[in-house]
């Protein structure tokens, strides 16, 4: 678990149920208790009382096996914030038009926590596509496309910050000038196109989408495909992911011109 700073006043309690479900989150699999106990440094005792009331609470899962696992009540909680429920509300219709105008998948995704948190997903209409699965986070890296989005449409304050953040979350650290030069572009454009780093056969189309607040809410992405049976190429693809990003951006009430 990551070292964390003295607090100036300490609820030990609390403290060791946060620990539980931010280790649960970030494990692929389920863990059991003696599992939990080993990775957080402390006793089965310890953990036994925070773990029932976990599961009680529906924030864990216990499973036939004995293991525990994270439940969606955290992600569900999130979508309760009128920002993101209002974002979602708006951009879900349209982007269920767009991926079965363009035949590809498209997901809508936000920054938090020094992540990159997919909070609304629409699959391609297509028998076979590619797609984010809802809920997904990522490191806010140099290797993903709405990173770049949500960095270049910032004030330069926060725009600063999320370089730093960039460069701390990559494991290849890219040179501070080139990428600031790369987020330049994104900007001059308007939208980041670039093949995936991380799927082969993908090009990462993302636009950013705004409010009546300072900078870029969320992007609005696709990972698309090239496919024999699709019939909208890339460019127009791109062309139709720009006019939804403005169209999710003017229900928002952002002014995209000025942008």
């Amino acid at each position: 678990m990551p070292q964390r700073s003295k607090p100036d006043y300490a609820a030990p309690a609390l403290e060791k149920g946060l620990d539980i479900v931010e280790l649960l989150a970030s494990e692929p699999e389920a863990l059991t208790q003696i599992q939990l106990a080993a990775r957080l440094r402390r006793t089965t005792s310890e953990i036994f009382r925070m773990l029932d009331v976990l599961v009680r609470r529906g924030y864990v899962n216990r499973g036939s096996d004995g293991t525990y696992g994270p439940t969606l009540k955290l992600f569900e909680l999130a979508h309760r914030q009128s920002p993101v429920k209002r974002l979602t509300a708006v951009a879900l219709p349209i982007m269920q038009r767009v991926s079965q105008a363009i035949g590809q998948s498209t997901h809508l995704s936000v920054h938090f926590d020094r992540r990159i948190l997919v909070v609304a997903q629409v699959d391609s209409p297509e028998p076979m596509g590619f797609s984010v699965r809802l809920g997904s986070h990522y490191p806010f890296g140099v290797d993903r496309g709405s990173a770049f989005v949500l960095t270049a449409f910032q004030p330069a304050e926060t725009q600063r910050a999320l370089v730093a953040e960039m460069i701390a979350n990559s494991a290849r650290r890219p040179d501070v000038r080139t990428l600031q030069a790369q987020i330049a572009r994104v900007r001059r454009r308007g939208y980041y196109q670039a093949p995936s780093d991380v799927i082969g056969g993908i090009c990462q189309l993302s636009f950013p989408l705004f409010s009546r607040a300072s900078g870029a809410v969320g992007a609005l992405a696709s990972p698309y495909l090239k496919q024999r049976d699709v019939k909208v190429g890339l460019a127009g693809a791109r062309a139709a992911l720009a006019a939804a990003a403005q169209e999710i951006s003017a229900a928002l009430g952002g002014n995209v011109r000025s942008r």
